[in-house]
């Protein structure tokens, strides 16, 4: 019998500490068995007596994970609290006893979360929340203990003392440095935020099985810890946690943002994100046995937007197995012994053969004609998924984003055919999503369709996932899209793998991304407007890592078409104040590559090139660039080569265009139409085959099939390439009048373009309106100067040519035989510019090395080279080319 406490007997000493001792005893009334915490005195008049704070703190609260306190006990001189006995061990004693799985990980932290949610709804605050104060018994059942130091967040108005700790513009430093967040070590205020940071270092820490603010091998010293907390930002869990779902690893490290007003998580929010995130875990584990069709996924009835569970059918998840967890028995050790030799000789057996690349095409999601909800909502959350998974394929080593473009090209002259989707382009895979939502939710259907293994032209479902989505909750989207894309690809266990280090965004700025994803890529308006808003939200969140890449196509676009510098340098800017890890990533490579590319500055593109290599880049890309830039420099031999090489590795419609085009700018018009034909195989009513195919006309002099081809595809798209095609067509078959009136056409589509101006002033000049055709000269000189391209300085030194600035359009010209000695356009442009100089030596020469490297005998029938029709040796040419005709009249 206890003297003080005369209806408990005292039976052991169960533990001591600063604050006192604790006892375990029988409670003689109740017949239970229960703890008694002794504790040191106190002087009330310091404040509120911690000990009878705790009993008044938890009587608020009764729930299944938190300990309960049944009586108080004030005498005076001494303090003791009667609580509910559980036979347990803490966290940290529980972690080194015994292993557990991810699953059982997170349900330990759910439960945690749900302990601590309750307490918050109660007003209560822990203020001390470590491993030492969560407590776990056999069956893994967890609870919360000493919530002696916690805080009231609403305030007691009959306790004056309390007002005033909470009130104070500092608060009191309670609690453990290791396990402070940043404001409870500065002595700020405290609420609820800081308990989730706490949680999310024992998160954390229980996860990776490391302090987030650890370094090195020992850690550091509290104090350099508790310095870290408040200054450095912790390393992402994904870094270290390779194969975890990124829903969980994002999760963690929104626990840990260090700005307060930031911290926007609550502990009912993180119970039921880790909830969904085991449910999807466990599910994951069903699925790989068996996958229902689509029509059998039952949407939840009682689900509210924030209740959104990944299933394919309901599942009864149970709390407790029937058998404890971490009770092994020496059979159990020796049996995942035996089991664990055996993975890991599966996983070198398995891993001595190369992942297969994947070739991916992300087919834009598609909404159920009985879906209800708002059509911006709809849009937005449609983007959400379609971004999510556009970046999942970008972040896979072993996987090619097929782009949009090219799969938009070939959807419209084929709607709804996949097979020939799937054959033009070369995909591997096809992702295709459906969306059936209401006004709270989604439920989310993904196919993973594939080559049949006898058929390579016909598609099968590999795989099938869904889940259900809130329409509000767009990191949520992201994070859950990621996460069953690469369960769709169980044998690529890089999936989604950028080795970026990811850092938490805000809510609202994702959201701000997703609005501007939807309305610059969906419904491809690049505004200056989208640009800025691009800008500012990479200043709010600069680790949005993919809002780079869109305001790198974004500026690309605008400068493309205004020609307004200022775009290119406000990108690189961008990129120069970019965080060290995009900075240093292969992504920043590719898009300096691309600014370099539109600047103009081929030398320090190839250079990029050399680093995207080093970074990772993958070969299709790589060789992308190389045929890029061999192209740009009148390389166009070099560029048909490398595309070929591409086409080996992703047979599609596009190479076997670009190497059509290439070898037609090179001049091979037999290796040409060769791949033309094999292209037109494929996509017979395609508009590139068939511009190629009027391009190919167009230098075979055949002059009336190339027009009458022209005004048909003008006709159907106006495209003011097409239409400066058209118009040079009609300037070679010497109908001016037409030409002029497609260059006109041609040029109010794209004011600054210099090509096109170019091509209207000829054609004003051939038709005597000099004043007009200088005065477009001068413009095409004022956009050209200063570019290092081959394909910028022939036409710069033919606008010299006509502006008769000899020694102008004499250097341009040295420039470009500099970058491409032996490039027909070179020798052609030459051709040009001498004949304008009335220097028939030199322009002869310059004819006849354009003809050898393989520009068509038709582009000497402009009226630039009439006066060389004196020449004698020029008649020969023409002779030797089948155009003996050229200087008949």
């Amino acid at each position: 019998m206890d003297n003080k406490l005369p209806h408990y007997s005292r039976e052991r000493l169960l533990g001591e500490g600063g604050m006192g001792k604790v006892y375990l005893a029988q409670d003689n009334q109740l017949q239970r068995q229960v703890a008694i915490k002794e504790l040191t005195y106190q002087p009330k008049d310091d404040g509120v007596n911690h000990a009878l704070q705790e009993a008044r703190l938890l009587a608020r609260v009764n729930h299944a994970n938190i300990i309960q306190i049944y009586n108080v006990h004030d005498e005076g001189d001494h303090i003791s609290l009667v609580m509910e006995y559980f036979n347990s061990k803490t966290l940290t004693q529980f972690q080194q006893e015994n292993y557990c799985t991810l699953v059982q990980k997170l349900d330990l932290l759910q439960q945690f979360s749900a302990g601590l949610a309750a307490a918050h709804k109660n007003g209560v605050i822990h203020c001390d929340l470590k491993p030492t104060n969560i407590l776990v018994d056999d069956q893994g059942q967890l609870k919360i203990t000493d919530f002696g130091i916690a805080l009231i967040a609403h305030n007691e108005q009959s306790d004056e003392s309390d007002n005033e700790q909470a009130d104070g513009g500092e608060g009191i430093q309670f609690g453990s440095l290791l396990y402070m967040s940043p404001e409870q070590i500065q002595k700020k205020t405290l609420d609820y935020r800081s308990d989730i940071f706490s949680f999310g270092i024992v998160a954390y820490q229980l996860m990776v099985g490391s302090h987030p603010f650890a370094l090195g091998n020992n850690g550091g010293s509290a104090t350099e810890i508790a310095v870290r907390i408040c200054q450095s930002p912790a390393e992402h869990a994904k870094n270290l946690m390779l194969n975890a779902p990124s829903a969980l690893t994002d999760l963690l490290m929104e626990m840990l943002i260090q700005p307060l007003e930031q911290r926007t998580l609550t502990a009912s929010t993180i119970e039921h994100r880790i909830k969904h995130i085991r449910t999807a875990l466990m599910q994951a584990e069903i699925n790989e046995q068996a996958t229902l069709p689509l029509g059998e996924l039952t949407l939840p009835i009682d689900l509210t937007a924030n209740d959104f569970t990944q299933a394919i059918q309901p599942i009864k998840l149970t709390e407790n197995l029937p058998t404890p967890w971490f009770r092994q028995s020496s059979i159990a050790i020796t049996s995942m012994t035996i089991l664990f030799i055996m993975l890991i000789v599966f996983y070198w057996l398995n891993n001595t053969n190369e992942v297969e690349n994947k070739q991916v095409v992300i087919l834009k999601p598609t909404l159920s004609d009985n879906s209800i909800m708002a059509p911006m909502q709809q849009d937005l959350v449609m983007s959400a998924v379609e971004d999510a998974l556009r970046q999942a394929v970008i972040n896979t080593k072993s996987m090619y984003l097929i782009s949009q473009r090219e799969v938009n090209a070939i959807s419209k002259a084929y709607p709804d055919d996949l097979n020939k989707l799937k054959q033009a382009v070369g995909a591997s895979d096809i992702i295709s999503t459906e969306l059936e939502c209401d006004n709270r939710r989604c439920k989310v259907s993904f196919s993973r369709l594939v080559a049949k293994s006898k058929d390579i032209d016909r598609l099968t479902v590999k795989s099938e996932k869904n889940w259900i989505a809130p329409i509000d909750k767009f990191n949520a989207i992201f994070s859950t899209s990621q996460t069953q894309f690469a369960s769709l690809f169980p044998q690529h266990s890089e999936v989604n793998q950028s080795g970026l280090v990811q850092r938490p965004i805000n809510e609202g700025d994702y959201r701000d991304y997703i609005e501007l994803y939807s309305q610059i890529k969906g419904h491809g308006n690049s505004s200056a407007d989208s640009l800025d808003q691009l800008e500012a939200l990479l200043a709010r969140s600069p680790y949005l890592y993919a809002a780079y890449a869109l305001y790198r196509e974004t500026a690309s676009n605008l400068y493309k078409h205004s020609r307004d510098k200022s775009y290119l340098e406000r990108l690189e800017l961008v990129l120069q104040n970019s965080p060290p890890e995009y900075r240093y990533s292969v992504f920043s490579a590719i898009d300096r590559f691309w600014l370099a590319s539109d600047k103009g500055n081929m030398v320090d593109a190839r250079l990029q090139v050399i680093e995207a290599k080093k970074r990772g880049a993958d070969d299709l890309t790589i060789l992308g660039f190389e045929a890029f830039m061999f192209f740009s420099s009148g390389q166009y031999k070099e560029a048909a080569e490398s595309y070929s090489n591409a086409f080996k590795l992703r047979p599609s419609s596009t190479l076997l265009n670009n190497i059509a085009f290439s070898y037609w700018r090179f001049g091979d018009l037999i290796k040409a139409e060769s791949a033309l034909n094999s292209m037109l195989a494929i996509v017979p009513d395609n508009y590139r085959a068939q511009r190629m195919q009027a391009n190919i006309w167009l230098l075979q002099g055949k002059l009336e099939f190339a027009i009458t081809a022209y005004k048909e595809i003008v006709t159907n798209l106006n495209n003011g390439t097409d239409l400066t095609n058209l118009s040079l067509a009609y300037a070679l078959n010497k109908q001016y009048d037409k030409s002029l009136e497609f260059a006109q056409k041609a040029l109010k589509q794209s004011p600054k373009h210099p090509f096109k101006l170019l091509n209207l002033a000829d054609i004003e000049m051939i038709l005597g309106n000099k004043e007009s055709a200088i005065a477009y000269y001068r413009q095409v000189v004022a956009i050209l100067i200063g570019k290092n391209e081959v394909k910028y300085l022939t036409n710069l030194a033919q606008a010299y040519g006509q502006l008769e600035q000899a020694n102008l359009a004499i250097e341009a010209l040295s420039q470009a035989q500099t970058l491409a000695a032996e490039s027909g356009e070179v020798f052609y442009s030459s051709a040009i510019v001498y004949s304008l100089l009335n220097e028939k030596a030199s322009a002869i020469h310059h004819v006849k090395n354009a003809l050898k490297n393989n520009v068509g005998i038709v582009w000497f029938n402009l009226p630039w080279f009439d006066g060389l029709c004196t020449e004698y040796e020029f008649k020969l040419l023409m002779v030797k080319y089948d155009n003996a005709s050229r200087c008949l009249n």
